[in-house]
């Protein structure tokens, strides 16, 4: 992962690639190249690489949730939410699951469901900027500005330096509504 974060992809696949070499049955490997193909917008093989984790270990729920956004990237919107309500059965609590399974029921115009996902998400983490950023989308996708102005300063609060791009938009938006 070293070489990932440090933005050496290359350097990070051939890692992977070696270690792999090494140990075929470590899902946490397969995973995290998922990560690395998904990073470089290779979705068909990060998809598989997932699968494969999940395959050695069923169970490793951050392989099934990470699945899930890779699918969910392809516009996989009903398989996606099969994985993510995976993760949601085995980890009620696993609040990177429920702010992806709303945007799965918002792509699908399930804006009442998504709601109600994130606002289950933020019961559990009542920091999360995403859940606050994607209900503040939903709260505006509704009529209801008021509250979509509520999480996007939510969001503005508990954002970290990942998510330069988002509190631009939160702000825009911000200004947006109250000018209505």
């Amino acid at each position: 992962m070293y070489y990932q974060r440090a933005g050496d992809l290359d350097r990070a696949q051939a890692n992977y690639r070696g270690l792999l070499e090494r140990n075929q049955l470590d899902p946490r490997i397969h995973n995290n190249l998922g990560l690395l193909y998904r990073d470089r917008g290779m979705a068909d093989y990060a998809v598989r690489e997932f699968q494969r984790a999940l395959i050695i270990d069923p169970d490793y729920l951050t392989a099934r949730n990470n699945l899930g956004v890779a699918l969910l990237g392809q516009s996989r919107l009903e398989d996606a939410a099969v994985e993510f309500k995976r993760v949601l059965a085995r980890d009620p609590r696993n609040v990177d699951a429920a702010v992806n399974l709303a945007l799965v029921e918002k792509a699908t115009g399930q804006p009442e469901r998504a709601k109600e996902s994130l606002i289950r998400a933020l019961m559990l983490d009542s920091s999360n900027a995403p859940a606050h950023f994607n209900l503040a989308g939903v709260y505006e996708l509704t009529g209801e500005s008021a509250r979509a102005v509520e999480h996007y300063r939510a969001f503005l609060d508990h954002a970290g330096a990942e998510h330069t791009f988002q509190a631009a938009q939160a702000r825009a938006r911000i200004e947006a509504l109250a000018s209505r």
